[in-house]
């Protein structure tokens, strides 16, 4: 075969490749549903809950690869004493499934305290119960706990299926996504809540109020 007959033959290949690999891109095309209202509308005051925003670092932003964030202190009235940081960030692309706790947290200087690990089951306001993460880790004498769950809105069945299997490493959710998706994380300082019950009760007053902002037909996650 000749060398004019050989670049034919592999820039027709290519041609048929990259047809193919447009067609599969077009039939596995997924929605990628926008929040219905913005984040700013979560109210100040989840129950007994008053918050107040903290500004983030524009680098922090940037490496979050986020579409759209909320960082907000809340403060407990009923005991001042009691505090927690909110942060959500939510991502047209699902780009920010690679930024989980156990990924983030770690890179920190951060140690993961496994005893400290489980999960909580809190009502949901729609009949369900959303299971919640929550995470110990430790720097020193320093003790954080970190609540942590996520939605991915517009994902196909397939993607929902491979998700779910025991190979699907967990580094893989922002290739796997194909739709928008956005996490949610409550830290607070360990000895606050050693049993959970207050990240339980932040966290119901907290899912009521999302509800409308979340878009309709979502799956809902709480491993790292």
């Amino acid at each position: 075969m000749t060398m004019l007959k050989r670049c034919g033959l592999c820039a027709a290949l290519l041609t048929v490749g990259l047809a193919a690999r447009a067609g599969l891109e077009r039939i596995d095309a997924r929605e990628r549903p926008p929040l219905r209202r913005p984040l700013g509308d979560l109210p100040m005051t989840l129950g007994d809950w008053v918050g107040r925003d903290v500004a983030v670092a524009p680098d922090i932003v940037e490496r979050a690869q986020t579409t759209e964030y909320l960082n907000r202190e809340y403060v407990d009235r009923r005991n001042p004493g009691r505090r927690l940081t909110l942060w959500i960030n939510y991502s047209e692309f699902g780009t920010n499934l690679r930024h989980t706790p156990e990924i983030c947290l770690p890179s920190s200087g951060w140690e993961k305290v496994e005893s400290q690990t489980r999960e909580l089951r809190v009502p949901a306001g729609d009949g369900r119960d959303l299971t919640v993460t929550r995470l110990g880790y430790a720097q020193g004498e320093l003790v954080k706990h970190v609540g942590f769950w996520y939605y991915i809105f517009g994902e196909g069945r397939l993607e929902n299926y491979v998700r779910k299997l025991p190979i699907t490493s967990r580094s893989s959710h922002g290739r796997t996504t194909r739709g928008s998706s956005m996490t949610v994380e409550v830290f607070h300082a360990g000895e606050l809540d050693p049993d959970g019950s207050m990240l339980a009760d932040f966290t119901r007053g907290l899912l009521v109020e999302l509800e409308p902002i979340l878009p309709t037909g979502r799956a809902e996650y709480h491993v790292p």
